[in-house]
């Protein structure tokens, strides 16, 4: 089968550690499992053997058709996962999962942890260098402090090139989002709060805020970087804004 760049396909061969990745996945108590980007099926195999419910999607429509054959017990989509509505396919009792290709993985993730279906452990394998900017400590990122509204995330570990066909030009890592414990208000007012913050990362946050509603607040901590300041500083910065 022709590998198509632009969906940027690495199909993972390593099945050693494949096993031991579902086997993590196996330990999330979940029944059902949402697997995104299937491939050629190299996890679906494995994961019809631990999950009651096994739901795929995959964009390639020839990947797509070959799965359905291969797997004629589980629900094949044949969509983008970013159009797909997930009340169609997820529950409360789902976990997702997949290896996803690089240029959209940040995209696909927000979708996951946002929504409602949001309930449980969520398994991903993404880029080394994305998987880092995820973690949340200092110096903080957009991605990690909105992130941090939603998921405490976890490098698991990281995954050699060799473990994919065709080999990548760089190092993935298993990486984890579980439901936060944090209760936050006004989710999409701090997230504009934290991107205003960082339109010149390197000034300090009263000269990035000023002439928004959120000068005032800023005052508390104007000597500061935006990258210094954890989430808890932003909902602050925001309280003394309102």
């Amino acid at each position: 089968m022709k590998i198509k760049k632009s969906l940027g396909q690495n199909f993972f061969v390593n099945e050693n550690l494949g096993n031991y990745i579902i086997n993590i996945l196996a330990n999330s108590n979940c029944t059902s499992v949402v697997e995104i980007g299937p491939g050629l099926g190299f996890f679906t195999e494995k994961l019809i053997k631990k999950f009651e419910n096994v739901t795929v999607i995959e964009k390639d429509k020839e990947i797509a058709q070959n799965l359905k054959f291969q797997f004629p017990k589980i629900l094949v989509i044949n969509n983008d996962f970013l159009d797909i509505d997930l009340n169609t396919i997820a529950s409360e009792n789902t976990t997702f999962f997949g290896s996803l290709p690089f240029n959209v993985s940040k995209k696909i993730i927000k979708k996951v942890i946002e929504s409602k279906y949001f309930t449980n452990p969520s398994f991903f394998i993404i880029q080394k260098e994305v998987a880092e900017k995820y973690l949340y400590k200092q110096p903080y990122s957009i991605l990690s402090l909105t992130t941090a509204m939603y998921a405490d995330c976890k490098k698991v570990f990281d995954i050699s090139p060799d473990s994919f066909r065709p080999k990548p030009h760089v190092t993935s890592s298993f990486i984890s989002f579980s439901p936060t414990s944090r209760k936050i208000n006004n989710k999409e007012d701090i997230a504009n709060l934290i991107k205003l913050s960082f339109r010149q990362p390197r000034k300090n946050i009263l000269n990035n805020l000023k002439g928004t509603r959120f000068e005032k607040g800023a005052q508390e901590f104007k000597n500061l970087r935006p990258e210094q300041l954890s989430l808890d500083d932003f909902i602050k910065l925001y309280e003394y804004s309102s």
